[in-house]
């Protein structure tokens, strides 16, 4: 059976979800980048110590995205989406507060991106598994793409506000603004008015005691596991998400090894400045914005399974990475990722509205949780990967050679993804 995902326009109820999600798009960019930069440059973090900051974030889906997915089949989601929201800005918030006493570390920095982190996972999956009960099917691709748009958009503008908060205010003042969209996207969640039923299973709910709530009714060890295994299987099983997913998976470790080596191709071999590489990280938020918007109209037009396919330009245009080495570096490089960029949330707005489509309402926590933890977990193997094919081919073909190799073959296996559809005819 073809999916039923449409482009239908969402209802009022999305509008205060949609907002709500823009704040929290926002508080990520923020705290994302003054964290890091508080640590390089007020507390003069080794480049270890940035390294792992920066992983640590990553590692709460792969360890806790299917546990997530399994606890929040029987918890109101709405609550833990406002829960999860005022937790980040509570532990961002102990930063500048540690500050006044003197003893801001690293070690300290570390607990709040790996608590911030968890609470990531519990928002970002109950989101997801909620979209369905505030927007009809028919809504889907239309409120994704809004999604898609706004995240996009807090990529590109979020570094530049946070910079300008640490800089006007200081780091720890400037850090406790930047979590501020974290506490205005748990006060939107508030204003959402739309009813969730509960998404237990019928065995579990008849197995609650007489006159408890099944939606808070606590889950056994044994029944987490269950549905832990019966969303990783819906997934395995499902002749449309099981390729989608693996598809996923590896665009996500095409854009890890990608992203993994793009500066150090642009600040080691085509000797552009520190702004001229920020410039080239906005261009593929602007790019990526495009993607978003495009989407619908691409549905729309010619179908879910036609724009599917289209979005392996990526690959194409990371192909034409050696260019950068012929003639006006900064231009083709700033070219290939607009242009490349275009294509991943056009890819994610797709697979996310076919899989809440396609996924009962009893099953959606847990299908999303592994999704996302298949495809969170390749982004640090792609990032690993990239990172030491670059140095081996540097040492053996030369720093160029060995970079434009890495990317081109990022590219390509992010664009291939579109090779794990196959033949099927059900999207």
């Amino acid at each position: 059976m073809r999916t039923s995902v449409g482009t239908a326009p969402p209802g009022a109820d999305f509008r205060w979800y949609w907002g709500s999600q823009t704040a929290s798009f926002v508080g990520d960019r923020l705290t994302g980048f003054a964290v890091p930069s508080i640590a390089i440059l007020t507390l003069n973090a080794s480049s270890a110590e940035v390294g792992v900051l920066s992983a640590i974030g990553w590692l709460a889906y792969p360890t806790l995205g299917l546990v997530a997915g399994a606890a929040l089949t029987h918890i109101p989601r709405r609550k833990v989406m406002i829960t999860g929201e005022l937790m980040r800005f509570a532990v961002f918030a102990t930063v500048p507060l540690a500050a006044l006493a003197g003893w801001v570390t690293i070690p300290q920095l570390l607990i709040v991106v790996a608590v911030a982190g968890i609470a990531t996972v519990f928002v970002d999956i109950a989101g997801q598994s909620y979209l369905p009960v505030v927007v009809p099917p028919g809504g889907l691709v239309g409120a994704n793409a809004n999604l898609q748009s706004s995240d996009s958009l807090s990529k590109l503008i979020g570094p530049a506000l946070a910079g300008l908060a640490l800089k006007t205010t200081g780091p720890y003042v400037g850090l406790l603004l930047s979590a501020l969209p974290f506490l205005a996207s748990a006060l939107a969640r508030t204003r959402i008015r739309t009813t969730e039923p509960s998404a237990i299973p019928p065995r579990e709910r008849s197995a609650a005691e007489p006159g408890a709530s099944p939606s808070r009714a606590a889950p056994s060890p044994q029944a987490m596991v269950q549905r832990i295994v019966v969303g990783f299987r819906f997934v395995m099983d499902h002749q449309v998400l099981k390729p989608l997913v693996l598809g996923a998976a590896a665009r996500s470790f095409g854009t890890g090894m990608v992203d993994a080596v793009l500066l150090l191709f642009a600040y080691r071999v085509l000797g552009l400045s520190s702004l001229q590489g920020g410039l080239l990280i906005a261009a593929g938020s602007i790019g990526g914005l495009l993607g978003a918007f495009a989407a619908n109209r691409l549905v729309a037009r010619i179908g879910a399974r036609r724009t599917l396919l289209l979005t392996g330009l990526e690959g194409v245009f990371w192909l034409a990475i050696p260019l950068c080495l012929l003639f006006a570096p900064a231009v083709v490089l700033v070219v290939i990722r607009v242009c490349a960029s275009i294509w991943s949330p056009v890819w994610n707005v797709l697979t996310t509205s076919i899989r809440q489509d396609l996924t009962p309402l009893a099953l959606q926590s847990s299908v999303h949780a592994t999704a996302r933890t298949l495809t969170s977990s390749t982004v640090p193997l792609g990032a690993i990967t990239g990172g030491l094919a670059g140095g081996v081919l540097g040492d053996h073909l030369g720093t160029s050679t060995g970079l434009v190799l890495v990317l081109a073959t990022g590219g390509v296996i992010a664009g291939a993804s579109v090779l794990s559809i196959g033949r099927t005819s059900h999207i």
